[in-house]
């Protein structure tokens, strides 16, 4: 469970859940929950994602696929394991907002060197256009 320990509640709430399980003699976890991105730079990316994706006829993996191949250099990293090296791909979960934007823009300028310019985020009426058409498409899939 998370706990906001900046409300005097869940402070509370909290406190008791260790100390139950202090008094069970149990194993816990208590880590400090970072948010890397922001929600709405999430939900933008899936939109954005999705409407390249249903454009250029790719399910939303493979827009997945292509936008972590435009950022290669944040996405993909190396790793040695027994003189073997192997590249890996991080998940978007991991970007801190400064990344997300910056692949974001990335992936917004080379979909529109490819034939389709993306809404920005402050685009909402277009956004809202978009995500219903993305919607009506998802019915005939």
């Amino acid at each position: 469970m998370n706990y906001n320990l900046a409300d005097p509640i869940e402070l509370k709430s909290a406190r008791n859940r260790i100390s139950y399980l202090a008094r069970k003699k149990r194993r816990a976890s208590v880590k400090e929950i970072i948010r890397r991105r922001t929600l709405p730079q999430n939900n933008y990316l899936h939109l954005i994602l999705s409407a390249f994706g249903a454009h250029f006829g790719y399910t939303l993996e493979e827009a997945k696929q292509v936008y972590k191949e435009i950022n290669k250099d944040i996405y993909w990293y190396p790793k040695t394991n027994r003189g073997k090296t192997l590249t890996f791909v991080r998940s978007s979960a991991e970007l801190n907002k400064e990344e997300m934007a910056k692949t974001i823009d990335r992936f917004i300028l080379k979909s529109a060197e490819a034939g389709y310019e993306l809404p920005l985020a402050t685009d909402q009426e277009w956004l809202l256009q978009i995500e219903n058409e993305i919607e009506r498409s998802r019915r005939y899939l």
